[in-house]
């Protein structure tokens, strides 16, 4: 729960501070921004992205809790861009 009011404050705050750059009209720039490197971090902390071949290498060597510290990162990675990438949705569509 602490994460996602985490990552609100970084939209808000992103917001205020695309709305001092842009304009009222790019005001989801940041948040958008921000909501697109967290889900990049997500998709790279969970090893979506290695081929098949990797993927079982990686849980033929890797132990119980580095792969739940990996899970961990993931599950913080997408709290955190939730937020963003809504509240950056809602300001671009209800702008546009």
């Amino acid at each position: 729960m602490k994460t996602i009011g985490i990552g609100t404050g970084l939209a808000f705050a992103g917001l205020i501070l695309s709305w001092i750059i842009w304009g009222l009209e790019e005001s989801y720039t940041i948040p958008a921004g921000l909501g697109l490197l967290f889900l990049i971090l997500m998709v790279f902390a969970s090893g979506a992205m290695v081929s098949g071949s990797e993927m079982r290498a990686n849980y033929a060597t890797e132990t119980k809790e580095g792969r739940k510290d990996r899970m961990e990162i993931t599950k913080g990675a997408f709290l955190l861009a939730l937020p963003n990438l809504l509240i950056a949705g809602l300001l671009y569509f209800s702008i546009h």
